[in-house]
């Protein structure tokens, strides 16, 4: 006969105390908390977003990475010790679900999917996860990331070619083009050429001055940041792969419910 699992109801909710984790308020930082919050009577210790984000983030809404808890906070062992303190004082944990953006910063390697379509544009496996005009740049990504327009940066010398460090990601080894803190990847199929100018012609982005954005800007965002570059979350397969760590350590009674970020359409 096969074995039963007993049901176990659910926490009865009746309040969450909501923590804002960061590299200073860590995971292990929360967990010190819990016999405090138990006190108070809570039901559930709700927190902040807890995947990788950008560093040095002080909210977490400016996800990075889908696959892994943040570092900064403590990563997974950490949160497994916090979810074991609260359910050891009788308390839930709730995360915030950020499901509809990430985050397009400097330097742009930090974002794997991000930086593989600026790499392949559309023929990327990642590009479907963007809702990307490619019909009004011609096949490209707009970036209105420079200070001044395309031509002066130039004529200041301030693009330079180099290769990515061993501790860039998934820049390292590759041909890129650096701006300040900006790193773009070089398409391997671009034509040889000593010409700069023409070298970035040929990429799969577009790279204009931040007073171009109006006319370059060819990515949808959230609201109208143009750091936080909006994914399809309706599409399932983008659903299976920005939800799946989160929802295993749910099904691994670890996380005990979610609250969602800005679900588009609603």
């Amino acid at each position: 006969m096969a074995r039963v699992t007993p049901f176990t109801p659910p926490r009865a909710f009746t309040g969450t105390y909501r923590l804002q984790l960061h590299a200073g308020f860590t995971l292990d930082d929360a967990r010190s908390t819990v016999p405090y919050l138990a006190e108070l009577g809570v039901s559930h210790v709700y927190l902040a977003p807890i995947l990788t984000a950008v560093p040095g983030s002080v909210h977490g809404y400016d996800v990075l990475d889908h696959t892994a808890i943040d570092p900064e906070l403590g990563g997974r062992a950490a949160l497994e010790r916090l979810a074991g303190a609260c359910h050891q004082h009788d308390l839930g944990l709730v995360v915030d679900l950020v499901p509809n953006h990430m985050a397009l910063v400097a330097p742009q390697w930090r974002n794997a999917p991000v930086w593989d379509v600026l790499r392949l544009g559309r023929e990327s496996a990642y590009a479907h996860w963007f809702d990307v005009d490619w019909d009004h740049l011609n096949g490209r990504f707009g970036l209105p990331i420079l200070g001044d327009t395309l031509d002066a940066e130039l004529a200041q010398g301030s693009l330079a070619l180099d290769t990515g460090r061993p501790d860039e990601g998934p820049a390292a080894g590759l041909p890129v083009l650096r701006y300040y803190d900006h790193v773009l990847p070089l398409r391997a199929d671009a034509p040889p050429t000593t010409d700069l100018a023409e070298l970035l012609d040929a990429q799969h982005w577009l790279l204009a001055a931040h007073t171009q954005a109006a006319d370059v800007l060819n990515y949808r965002r959230f609201f109208e940041v143009d750091q936080l570059v909006a994914i399809r979350v309706e599409l399932p397969e983008v659903f299976d792969a920005t939800h799946a760590l989160l929802l295993e350590l749910h099904h691994a009674g670890v996380i005990d419910g979610f609250r969602v970020d800005h679900p588009d359409g609603l």
